[in-house]
């Protein structure tokens, strides 16, 4: 083979590893923890589909647990947004038919931004972003991810969002299905959690607790060799039903007889 279909070749192996690697990484649902605020969210992965009017549009569907648990979930958050030269979504109604079932979107957030400086596909400057915001009930999140068809209306236009694409909402509101998303690290946090989710303030009692019983370890290993009486004073102070108080209250004796 020639030198150059070889390198050519090379590069189109390449391009398929990359190819095949981003799409690896791509998970159906990202599991994010927000420690200062205490509370774990459930986002799907992006959903693009298109509009009638060419306009592309990016789904997104959440939910939010308090601390780092799996909760049951009572209302599904439902991010519409677009990027276009002009407003598109603005003042219209909107609704989904899941089968026959009618899910109003219409009490939603509606956000706008206009990013002067983007440049446009045509070379043209000047994109706007916009963004609906809604809260549906569960029960009305299940008939969008199970029916056999599903229907955006945004005023006139109607815009069908296939099966297939909606196997992420699935997973979502599936707990076995979601911890199988996770990472190991993630796993060990929230796997426990598939079945009966504990309630918070008993995950942080036994958080606070492994964190007390881990210092009581490592302060008894500090002071169980020491000569000094004060260290082992310290420690039954700090953890007097430690079980290591009564090798700590025999080693104090043997020191204060000593001195």
């Amino acid at each position: 083979m020639p030198k150059k279909n070889q390198s050519k070749a090379v590069y189109l192996i390449f391009i398929f590893v990359l190819v095949l690697a981003s799409a690896s990484c791509t998970k159906p649902v990202y599991t994010v923890y927000y420690e200062k605020e205490n509370y774990t969210e459930f986002t799907t992965h992006p959903l693009e589909i298109k509009a009638p009017t060419g306009h592309k549009l990016i789904i997104e569907t959440s939910r939010r647990c308090p601390g780092q648990t799996l909760c049951t979930g009572i209302e599904i958050k439902i991010n519409i947004s677009t990027k276009n030269r002009f407003e598109f979504l603005k003042g219209k109604d909107c609704q989904f038919v899941a089968d026959e079932h009618i899910i109003d979107l219409n009490k939603r957030d509606y956000k706008f931004s206009f990013d002067a400086s983007a440049v446009n596909s045509d070379g043209t400057s000047g994109s706007a972003e916009e963004r609906w915001l809604a809260w549906i009930d569960l029960e009305d999140f299940v008939h969008l991810a199970e029916s056999e068809k599903v229907t955006l209306f945004i005023e006139n236009y109607q815009i069908q969002i296939p099966k297939e694409k909606r196997e992420n909402w699935k997973i979502l509101i599936d707990h076995e299905a979601l911890v199988a998303t996770m990472d190991d690290e993630q796993k060990r946090v929230y796997g426990d959690y598939t079945e009966t989710p504990v309630r918070e303030a008993r995950r942080r009692e036994q958080l606070e607790q492994k964190k007390i019983s881990e210092a009581e370890e490592e302060t008894w290993k500090l002071v169980k060799d020491s000569e000094n009486p004060d260290d082992l004073k310290f420690f039954l102070e700090q953890y007097p039903d430690s079980p290591y108080s009564v090798p700590a209250k025999l080693k104090l004796n043997q020191l204060l007889r000593t001195n």
